[in-house]
């Protein structure tokens, strides 16, 4: 997922916070202790750096199931690869979902920094501290066992063509009044509702040859330029993003083959389903002599929002206020939060610090907004697992 800061559509009309003091908190609201920030800091630092791409989490997912077992909470891998625990009984439950995975490819260690208030690496914020926040309240509901049920899960399919297979399965098979997604960037603000994005994969293919004694033929790779430059203004008012580019085998060689990976999205479902069959058309347009176009659908992540008076919604400003964070502007991301709004569940997703550089391997988290984030969140958990909390 992308900072809950950045891409962002803001819908609300609260001032936004950008200041480093807080506002008093409210008197009973408990904010972790220094120790408690440092161990949070150590199990980002640690999660972050076991890599977890996308569709390759179970080495992350492990150590996380075994930090859930030293906290005394029984915990199991699902049938998606999902870590899942819960607390308080059976009964429809509040999930807690941050994922496991990031966009980084590759199973190379990751090397996190800490330079003064800052920790620094690829994937610290999206979202290694999100999993160590779970962490926190996990713990902390082990101390305080909640009246009403909880139900724990680090999700496996987030990023990219996961298309939110993990929060998705878990949906499938367990009963949940209400989701929150937690997220590492993000603190001043609070995502109400999901933006709606179709992925597609697009192949050209020509008859190929040698770049001078069959000049004239049609390559897949200027085939897929030309039709790149089009895209970009067929789209709108959806935005799309050619993320991935391949194709060709030498300089001298006429492209037999080009590919690219195309998003598309927009806060309305059927606005980024529209463009998407504007899309389609355009690719089929202006093909050279020989070049074909194959398009296959390789993602779509529902889009969806809250009533405005949601009682989850109310509940996570109020949360905010009782800690001492202030007001926070709301708007509209793409994270686990999607699937639930998808099927009529109230769901938003919150973020625990600051940052910036997400998706980037200068990716990096502030250390100090960590402990109002982390309170903010175990105060939402108190007040939807309160046994006179309204899902409805």
């Amino acid at each position: 997922m992308r900072s809950l800061a950045e891409n962002a559509i803001f819908v609300g009309t609260q001032p936004h916070l950008h200041i480093t003091g807080y506002a008093p908190r409210v008197a009973g609201s408990e904010i972790p202790t220094e120790t408690d920030v440092e161990r949070i800091v150590a199990e980002t630092s640690m999660l972050c750096a076991i890599p977890a791409p996308t569709f390759a989490e179970q080495q992350r997912g492990a150590v996380f199931l075994d930090l859930l077992m030293d906290a005394d909470i029984p915990a199991t891998f699902d049938t998606a690869g999902n870590v899942v625990a819960r607390l308080g009984g059976p009964g429809p439950a509040l999930a807690l979902c941050a994922h496991l995975d990031t966009v980084f490819p590759g199973l190379t260690a990751v090397d996190v920094r800490r330079d003064g208030a800052r920790l620094v690496a690829p994937g610290i914020g999206d979202n290694a501290l999100g999993l160590a926040a779970l962490l926190h309240v996990a713990r902390v509901l082990v101390r305080e066992p909640p009246v009403t049920p909880v139900l724990l899960a680090a999700t496996v399919g987030e990023e990219g063509l996961g298309d939110l297979s993990g929060v998705t399965a878990l949906l499938d098979h367990e009963s949940v009044h209400a989701l929150i997604a937690i997220e590492g960037h993000g603190v001043d603000s609070l995502s109400i509702g999901g933006i709606a994005s179709v992925r597609l994969r697009v192949d050209f293919v020509g008859p190929g040859g040698h770049s001078w004694s069959d000049r004239g033929r049609g390559s897949a790779v200027h085939a897929l330029l030309a039709a790149g430059d089009r895209l970009l203004t067929t789209a709108p008012p959806a935005t799309l993003n050619v993320g991935i580019v391949e194709g060709g085998t030498a300089v001298n060689a006429i492209a037999e083959h080009a590919a690219m990976l195309i998003d598309i999205r927009h806060a309305d479902a059927r606005i980024a389903d529209a463009a998407n069959a504007r899309v389609r058309r355009a690719l089929a347009l202006g093909l050279p002599a020989g070049v074909t176009v194959e398009i296959c659908e390789v993602g779509n992540r529902p889009g969806g929002t809250n009533r405005p008076d949601a009682p989850l919604i109310a509940a996570a400003h109020a949360a905010r206020i009782a800690v001492g964070l202030g007001p926070a502007e709301e708007h509209l991301a793409s994270t686990d939060a999607n699937a639930a709004l998808a099927r009529g569940i109230p769901a938003v997703a919150i973020g625990i610090s600051r940052g910036d550089h997400a998706h980037r391997a200068d990716e990096w988290i502030a250390i100090p907004p960590i402990g109002l984030g982390v309170a903010g969140l175990v105060e939402l958990v108190r007040r939807v697992t309160r046994s006179d909390f309204s899902h409805n």
